[in-house]
């Protein structure tokens, strides 16, 4: 060791021993450095999931895509935009039942309630295609879809969620959504499960 560098610590030792709160101040960083490389190792604690990207799924009743729109910087709220195909007979007879042929694509809003775990809501409608150039869209039902997005790894998820069917009657100010106060005809229970469209 030069003169020079054995100067320096013998400065910086007597620097340290003169003052404690130098001392403090040391000891504290090489606590918080001990604890960040503790936190590299082992993780951060819990998992938060984020909303977003498109994803495929489906139950006994029919399969669904959806499209996930974050709204927020850390994607705990999103628009969702879903599709329903591939309907079984039980679920096509549910829309025959209302004089309908088919379900229009929903629309509504998701949101993070915990961790892993999102409640959403969306709007569709039961409907049957014009028969005829001039024909009106029909409109035969209204139904309000809500239940939770439970996230059981980045890529899969499970819902757990009711189906709530309104007659267009339940819309006497026309908005799209059933009135305050309105009751569903029948409310149908499913359960879904869920997997995110990959980059292949």
């Amino acid at each position: 060791m030069n003169r020079k560098s054995e100067k320096f610590t013998n400065r910086f030792a007597r620097l340290f021993a003169r003052r404690p709160a130098f001392k403090i101040l040391t000891v504290a960083l090489i606590g918080m450095a001990l604890v960040a490389g503790a936190l590299c190792v082992t993780g951060f604690g819990t998992k938060y999931y984020r909303l977003g990207g498109g994803w495929v799924g489906g139950g006994s009743a029919y399969t669904w895509s959806v499209m996930f729109a974050p709204s927020d910087p850390l994607s705990q709220t999103a628009a969702a935009r879903t599709i329903l195909k591939y309907f079984n007979n039980q679920f096509s007879g549910l829309l025959a039942s209302f004089g309908a042929e088919n379900v229009s694509d929903a629309t509504g809003e998701i949101k993070m309630v915990s961790a892993d775990t999102a409640r959403w809501t969306l709007v569709s409608y039961m409907q049957v295609a014009p028969k005829q150039p001039g024909d009106p869209l029909q409109n035969k039902a209204i139904i309000v879809a809500h239940g939770t997005w439970k996230f059981t790894s980045d890529n899969t998820a499970v819902l757990n969620y009711v189906l709530d069917v309104y007659l267009p009657s339940a819309d006497a100010d026309g908005d799209g959504f059933p009135d305050a106060g309105a009751q569903p005809v029948l409310s149908v229970p499913l359960v879904d499960t869920g997997k995110r469209v990959p980059v292949l």
